[in-house]
């Protein structure tokens, strides 16, 4: 891990850190608020570039997977769905080798199968969802990214341009959640 001293004395482990000591006190103290309650590090990573990280996706990633626990939702919706299938094929083998009656194996892989689907599905609505609300986001990050650097060398419009990205990723941020 690359450490970074500077010419005040202090040390940071990851270059989130050395932004995050560049922003006011409130901005910081909102943005890991927010990075430690969403799930998802595009996420995070889109409201970083609204308040002007310029560092990279990895690095973000990084910062987040040292400072948050986050719960893999996909990773145990598909060891499921695995753990689902591997349990139909084995009560379909029981019910051919006669280790379980026909009428009650064939309830109970109608439930299992059931379950299943449901599952798959669940999984789909997610990546769906996940995807949709991804690229809503980058497109809004770099709609943004692009709106700053056109403004850029115009301080007149720098202040006016910042509260109008601010609105506009509330807006599209609450019509996503």
């Amino acid at each position: 891990m690359p450490k970074t001293a500077t010419t005040t004395g202090k040390v940071y482990l990851t270059y989130v850190d050395q932004w995050l000591d560049t922003l006011p006190a409130s901005e910081s103290e909102d943005f890991i608020e927010f990075a430690e309650v969403t799930p998802s590090v595009i996420e995070i990573w889109v409201y970083a570039g609204i308040v002007g990280y310029t560092g990279t996706f990895n690095d973000l990633n990084r910062w987040v997977k040292m400072k948050f626990k986050k719960l893999d939702r996909r990773g145990i919706l598909n060891s499921e769905i695995s753990s689902l299938h591997a349990d139909i094929q084995e009560l379909r083998m029981a019910i051919t080798s006669g280790e379980i009656k026909g009428s009650d194996g064939a309830a109970r892989l109608a439930s299992l199968e059931k379950e299943l689907r449901s599952h798959i599905e669940t999984s789909e609505r997610f990546n769906r969802t996940t995807d949709k609300r991804g690229l809503i986001l980058a497109g809004a990050d770099r709609v943004m990214r692009e709106l700053t650097n056109i403004f850029k060398d115009d301080p007149q419009f720098a202040e006016p341009i910042d509260n109008a990205m601010n609105a506009v990723w509330a807006k599209v941020y609450s019509e996503l959640t």
